[in-house]
């Protein structure tokens, strides 16, 4: 099983389950992995132990790179945002899914645009994408990692270093940031937290 990373994965951060839940679209995509043992996976979230260990049994190969630290990095240092995307310069039809979690309230709309055209590029025919967002502000308003504990329960994990920008859309707007691509299944839960599973088609 290889696993391959751009930066060290250690993340010391304290574990909240103020609002955490069941994730209904891991399961749907550990159902489709388990059908298709030799997939490749690429996740752009915050390094997260759990997260590398949980896809690194469900996948043929994980990649991650972490376009949350970056957008950071760049924002600090005044340069132009749409830089970091020049880290997502993976081969086209590389990828059977891609796992974006929250990055897309993180980015404006032409932002999101050009994030969905490299995972356009990116993704096999068919390959899934998958996102998180939160419906409305939340409580806290601070950048946090989804950490995958058993039985597919997501909780938040502080992240104080990270400072974005928030970005709050309707359903209808959200989706049609992801127009390439047709929505396979959408979960609203209780905590405010959506989830979309999308389809390269």
């Amino acid at each position: 099983m290889d696993t391959d990373f751009d930066r060290p994965s250690a993340n010391t951060y304290p574990k909240s389950d103020a609002i955490g839940y069941t994730s209904k679209t891991l399961q749907l995509i550990v159902d489709t992995f388990g059908q298709h043992r030799t997939a490749l996976l690429l996740d752009v979230g915050i390094v997260c132990n759990e997260n590398i260990n949980f896809f690194a049994r469900q996948v043929q190969r994980l990649y991650v790179c972490d376009i949350f630290s970056r957008l950071d990095q760049d924002r600090r240092k005044g340069m132009e945002t749409k830089c970091v995307w020049r880290h997502l310069d993976y081969s086209p039809n590389s990828f059977d899914a891609i796992n974006l979690w929250d990055l897309v309230e993180h980015i404006d709309d032409g932002e999101a645009k050009k994030l969905t055209e490299s995972c356009r590029v990116m993704l096999k025919r068919n390959g899934l994408l998958f996102i998180t967002d939160f419906e409305k502000k939340n409580v806290a308003q601070e950048v946090s990692s989804f950490v995958i504990g058993n039985n597919f329960h997501l909780s938040l994990r502080p992240q104080p270093n990270l400072h974005l920008p928030w970005y709050y859309r309707h359903n209808r707007a959200l989706i049609s940031l992801f127009k390439p691509f047709s929505v396979v299944k959408s979960f609203r839960y209780r905590n405010g937290i959506r989830e979309l599973l999308f389809q390269q088609e």
